[in-house]
């Protein structure tokens, strides 16, 4: 750094300048030295994200500028501490396009398009994504584009589009493969796991996730290791192998913890909370849902929110506690539809077909049937929600009083 005589208003100026930019630095070598210390940077937060601001506005030595963003950004995600970030990554975004580094605004806006991912803002993250891969094959970066195509096949199931979702992760695991990138090719298997998982298909989920995990745990990664055995929960929830699923949501809760992943930790929660209430554990998988919904509601992630409503609505049907088993299911139901998101739509639809079930409300029950099958026997959906018929046919034996044959 330069050495600045104090005389003259311009001197006070390149002074201060000079000053932003010896923070900067002080904070990417602290970051580099504390970066799994989280209550360290918790304890700096304000002051990094403060120093990165004021370094934005000056432009000037943007290569340390953008590792400082670059390594502080996964911290934020982690932690929920989303506000100012998105303000920050944007302008980022503008200060690389000035600089003429388009390969720096590229992974800007995958790491945009991730945050926003993160705090249910699908559509810009969809968008944030499709610009993302034309940028990457501009400068020739395949990693860049193969996260780009994961990330967004990963948004597409959420949202029911499953060929497409199924094209763009083989389309990314296939050049990850052909760059030898084992960080890649787990999430991308991770991600055709949770697909899998979505459409029914037990057996080619399972193997996904299982070298999804096989692959992270060779490479030491237990952040990575957290996201699968979660899918791996999940998986285990559905096929009823609930102890399976206790011990693998477990092992991610220990990673959560050690990680500082606070909206992850929900997740975990809920699913705990799931098995719980498979196993006839209800008071359990209450006290699960209520610290889920607490994270989600803290941290604004509505979609999740609404599931921890559905699985309080399923432990109040157990408890027949009717009143409040209606309410927070009519809850999650509202929000699912607030939100266009069909799965927790279908999940709350369940809920209610139960609540009355267990009620012995058969007209209410046929109601509320009727209102799952055209959301899932729709023409242009029939064929992604072919893996619930067994599902509607066992609730069709039940409300004509049979038991249903072997599905």
């Amino acid at each position: 750094m330069e050495v600045v005589a104090l005389t003259g208003t311009q001197h006070y100026t390149r002074f201060f300048q000079l000053r932003i930019l010896i923070n900067v630095e002080y904070w990417r070598d602290y970051l580099a030295n504390n970066a799994t210390d989280i209550p360290a940077l918790d304890a700096e937060r304000d002051l990094i994200i403060k120093a990165i601001g004021y370094a934005l506005e000056l432009q000037e030595e943007w290569p340390m500028v953008y590792e400082l963003i670059t390594s502080f950004s996964s911290y934020i995600e982690r932690r929920g501490y989303w506000a100012s970030w998105n303000q920050r990554l944007d302008r980022a975004i503008e200060v690389a396009q000035c600089m003429g580094d388009l390969a720096g605004a590229t992974t800007l806006s995958v790491l945009l398009a991730r945050l926003l991912q993160r705090q249910g803002k699908f559509k810009e993250a969809i968008n944030c994504y499709r610009s993302v891969i034309p940028m990457a094959r501009r400068t020739g970066n395949l990693f860049e584009e193969a996260r780009a195509c994961t990330n967004l096949g990963y948004l597409y199931i959420e949202q029911g589009h499953w060929s497409r979702a199924e094209i763009l992760c083989c389309h990314a695991l296939t050049i990850f493969e052909s760059i030898n990138s084992d960080h890649g090719r787990a999430h991308t298997e991770n991600h055709l796991g949770f697909l899998y998982t979505r459409q029914g298909l037990w057996d080619r989920s399972q193997e996904h996730l299982e070298q999804a995990c096989a692959i992270w745990q060779s490479m030491g990664d237990h952040h990575g290791l957290m996201r699968g055995f979660i899918n791996l929960g999940v998986l285990y929830n559905e096929m009823g192998g609930l102890d399976q699923a206790l011990v693998a949501l477990k092992n991610a809760l220990q990673y959560a913890q050690l990680a500082g992943e606070e909206v992850e930790i929900g997740k975990i929660y809920l699913n705990i909370g799931a098995a719980h209430q498979l196993k006839g554990e209800p008071e359990q998988a209450e006290l699960y849902a209520w610290q889920a919904a607490a994270i989600f509601k803290h941290y604004s992630h509505p979609m999740d929110l609404a599931l921890a409503w559905f699985n309080l609505g399923r432990v109040y049907t157990d408890l027949a506690r009717w009143e409040d088993a209606q309410n927070y299911l009519e809850a999650a139901l509202q929000a699912c539809q607030q939100l266009n998101y069909e799965y927790g739509e279908i999940k709350a639809l369940i809920g209610f077909i139960e609540y009355e079930l267990a009620r012995k409300n058969l007209s209410q029950a046929i109601v509320r049937l009727s209102e799952l099958e055209d959301l899932v026997q729709a023409p242009e959906k029939a064929a992604r929600y072919r893996y619930l018929q067994s599902l509607l046919t066992k609730y069709h034996y039940s409300l004509a009083g049979q038991e249903p044959a072997k599905l």
